[in-house]
């Protein structure tokens, strides 16, 4: 867990990946607290990421480009994950999980998605309110060319529910 003592500010950086609709990015993200928490505040439509890495899809023909700073914004991110342990091990898993395979537009995640309550198959997005929902142990397969390494195998990815384009029981 992230110690946020006297010494510490409450603004951080924390190494992550983001996969967007045109572009995906390797860089440091902002946050202010706790990473987990930070990605589903309401009142912002953009991340900030530093010594970015932006490499966009090969469907694009777009070159990859690196910057200082870069703006993104929150609500083309399909999907994001840590990539750092110590980040990934602070979020807290739910005590009930139901694996589901995932389809989003350029990716699809296989992995135990949180089941809060009385949630089921059918209402389980009802039940999580924020923007990144977290799905633990995944698989992911794109499904379009990269042009670099993105991770297929993470203990953790935030998935954006507005980019959910279905999902069933794995």
């Amino acid at each position: 867990m992230l110690n946020l003592g006297e010494n510490v500010s409450p603004q951080q950086k924390h190494p992550a990946q983001m996969i967007g609709d045109l572009f995906w990015t390797k860089g440091l993200l902002e946050t202010l607290g706790d990473p987990h928490g930070h990605i589903n505040k309401d009142g912002f439509d953009y991340l900030t990421v530093y010594e970015a890495h932006v490499k966009p899809w090969q469907f694009t023909g777009l070159p990859a480009v690196s910057a200082t700073q870069l703006e993104v914004n929150r609500a083309t991110i399909q999907a994001l994950y840590f990539l750092e342990p110590d980040v990934v091990e602070g979020a807290r898993r739910p005590p009930r999980t139901l694996m589901l395979m995932i389809y989003l537009p350029l990716a699809v995640v296989r992995g135990a998605a949180p089941m809060f309550s009385d949630s089921k198959l059918s209402n389980f997005l009802e039940f999580w309110k924020g923007t990144f929902i977290p799905i633990f142990d995944c698989s992911i397969h794109y499904l379009a060319e990269t042009g670099g390494r993105l991770a297929t195998h993470t203990p953790l990815v935030y998935v954006n529910r507005q980019h959910i384009q279905g999902y069933l029981e794995a």
